[in-house]
C-alpha cells in the first residue's frame, strides 16, 4: 500500500465523537455463549473486539463463475431494536469511486452502483439498476429489509475545506471516516478495520482490475469521505489505517466494504452468523437463510422502466410487478401488459417506493389489469395532480399517495377492497374524491387514511353506501366538515 497514496499520510487519529453504546445484554463467560437469538453491540477486552455476525443476501465471492453466489457475512456494528448497523465482514466487489472529474459521495458512481440507482443520480450518468450491488445482492423481499437510512457527508477530519456535499438517503452505503474511527462499532484500532479481499475481488469484481491484492490478503477499501480533494476519497488500507488525502476516485485498485441498516423483524431473510474477533479468531453461527434467488430485474427498452417478474395465480400467462420508472417524465403510463424479447407480461402491482418523492411526476395513468398499489407508492410526490386509477384495483397501500399535495381528486374504483394506513394523508387539496367501491368498512380502511385532506372535502359514493360510509371517512381522519353524499 505504500505506493498507493499520493500526497502526506497522516498517521495522527482524530477521535470522532464517540456514540453511546447501548447496554449489552448480559453474555456470562465469554463470545462462545453468545446466542443467536440475541444480537449485541461489539465487546471490547483489552485490545480485543469481538463483533456478532449475521448472514444476509448473497454475492459472487469465487471465481468459478460470475453467477454462483454465496451468502453474505456482516459484522453488527450497532444493534437498536430490530435495528442492525452492518458492515461486510470482507470486501466484496472493485469499484472506481467515479469518473475523473470533481465529485462529492452525493453524485458519485460508487453511490448509484451500491444502491443500484439510474443514471439521473450520478453526475457520470451511468445506469446501474440492473446490474448494481443492491440489485444482485438481494431479492426483492430482502429489499424490504433493507432500512432507507439518512446518510450524513460530514467533513473529513483533517482536510476540512474538501466540500463533502449534501446527506442523502440511502440503503447501502460506505463508511465515513468517523464511523469508520468510531470506537462504539469497535473499529478505534487499525486491526479492526482490515479486511480480506473473497476471490472475485481479487480476480477485479466488476472493475476487473488487474491490480487487486489477491483472495485472502488484506485489501484496501473506499470510504464516501472525500479526500485531500474533490478528485479523491478517503481509503482504509491494507494496514487498516484510514488515509485522510484518500485516493483518486478513478482508482481502479481499491475494493467497497458496504454497510447498510437491516430490519430484523422478519427473521427468516437472515441468520445468526456467529462471532469474530480482530485477533484472527471466530465461533460458529447457523447455516445461511434459505431464500428465492430467482428474482430478476427486466428491463422494458420501450420505457426503460424496471419490473420483478411475480406470480398471479388470478392471471393467465407470466406476470411482473411494476418497481421504478425510466423516464424522468411529468406524465408515467403504467401499462396492461409490456412486451419483452416478444413474450407478454401482464402487469398486476406497483411496487412499494415506485415513486417515493419523485418531484417531477405530475400525472399517473395506471391500467386496467393493476391490482394492487404498493406502501408509499407515491409518497412524496409533492407535485402529483393527477391520478386515473385502473379499475381492478384492489389495494392500495400504507401512505400510498401520502404527502401529494397538488392532487385535487382522486376516484377508488369498484373492485378496491383496502384502503392501507395514511394512503392519502397530508393531500391538502384533496377535495373531490368519488367512491365506486361498496367494499369498504372500519376494518379495511386505516387508522388516519383521509387524515389533513381539504377540510370540505366531499365523498360522492354508492347510494347503498350512503349511511355505512357517512361516518368512516370522518373516522379516519377526515375533517368534520367533510361531506358525503
Amino acid at each position: 500500500m505504500r505506493k498507493l497514496w499520493k500526497g502526506k499520510r497522516v498517521l495522527s487519529v482524530l477521535m470522532s465523537v464517540m456514540l453511546a453504546v447501548p447496554a449489552i445484554a448480559g453474555v456470562p463467560g465469554g463470545m462462545d455463549q453468545v446466542q443467536a437469538a440475541t444480537l449485541n453491540n461489539p465487546r471490547i477486552s483489552g485490545d480485543t473486539v469481538t463483533w456478532d455476525c449475521v448472514y444476509f443476501g448473497r454475492y459472487v465471492q469465487s471465481t468459478e463463475t460470475t453467477t454462483k453466489s454465496d451468502a453474505i457475512k456482516w459484522r453488527v456494528l450497532s444493534v437498536n431494536g430490530n435495528d442492525a448497523f452492518l458492515l461486510a465482514d470482507v470486501n466484496l466487489d472493485v469499484v472506481n469511486y467515479h469518473t475523473d472529474e470533481e465529485v462529492t459521495w452525493e453524485t458519485s458512481v460508487m453511490r448509484s452502483y451500491l444502491n443500484s440507482y439510474g443514471y439521473t443520480m450520478n453526475s457520470a450518468t451511468k445506469d446501474f439498476r440492473a446490474n448494481g450491488f443492491f440489485t444482485k445482492a438481494f431479492t426483492y423481499t430482502e429489499q424490504g429489509a433493507v432500512m432507507e437510512v439518512d446518510v450524513a457527508n460530514d467533513a473529513n477530519p483533517v482536510n476540512t475545506d474538501v466540500s463533502n456535499g449534501s446527506s442523502t438517503n440511502d440503503k447501502v452505503f460506505l463508511l465515513s471516516c468517523s464511523e469508520a474511527n468510531n470506537p462504539a462499532y469497535g473499529l478505534a484500532a487499525n486491526s479492526s478495520r482490515i479486511r480480506l479481499n473473497t476471490a472475485y475481488v481479487g480476480a477485479g469484481g466488476f472493475t476487473r482490475s488487474e491490480h487487486v491484492k489477491a483472495a485472502g490478503q488484506p485489501g484496501a477499501y473506499w470510504l464516501r469521505t472525500m479526500g485531500a480533494t474533490n478528485y479523491t476519497a478517503v481509503c482504509v488500507g491494507e494496514d487498516g489505517q484510514i488515509y485522510y488525502d484518500g485516493n483518486y476516485v478513478v482508482t481502479e485498485m481499491i475494493a467497497i466494504c458496504p454497510a447498510i441498516h437491516l430490519d430484523l423483524s422478519n427473521s427468516e431473510l437472515w441468520s445468526y452468523a456467529g462471532t469474530v474477533s480482530n485477533d484472527g479468531t471466530s465461533t460458529a453461527g447457523d447455516n445461511p437463510p434459505k431464500v428465492d434467488t430467482s428474482e430478476k430485474p427486466l428491463i422494458d427498452t420501450q420505457t426503460d422502466a424496471v419490473y420483478i417478474e411475480t406470480e398471479d395465480a388470478g392471471v393467465s400467462g407470466r406476470t411482473v410487478e411494476f418497481r421504478e420508472s425510466g423516464e424522468n417524465a411529468e406524465t408515467v403510463n403504467i401499462p396492461d401488459t409490456i412486451y419483452l424479447n416478444n413474450v407478454p407480461f401482464t402487469v398486476t402491482s406497483i411496487a412499494d417506493n415506485a415513486f417515493k418523492n419523485n418531484k417531477k411526476i405530475k400525472k399517473v395513468v395506471i391500467g386496467d389489469t393493476v391490482k394492487k398499489i404498493g406502501k408509499n407508492a407515491f409518497s412524496g410526490c409533492s407535485n402529483l395532480k393527477t391520478v386515473k386509477m385502473g379499475k381492478n384495483v384492489t389495494t392500495i397501500g400504507d401512505k400510498a399517495f401520502y404527502g401529494c399535495k397538488k392532487l385535487s381528486k382522486i376516484t377508488l374504483p369498484s373492485q378496491v377492497k383496502k384502503v392501507g394506513k395514511q394512503a392519502f394523508a397530508g393531500c391538502k387539496k384533496l377535495k373531490k374524491i368519488t367512491v365506486k367501491t361498496s367494499n369498504l368498512t372500519k376494518k379495511n380502511v386505516g387508522a388516519k387514511a383521509f387524515k389533513g385532506i381539504h377540510k370540505k372535502a366531499v365523498f360522492k359514493v354508492p347510494k347503498a353506501s350512503l349511511s355505512t360510509y357517512k361516518g368512516l371517512f370522518k373516522s379516519k381522519g377526515a375533517g368534520s366538515k367533510t361531506k358525503v353524499k
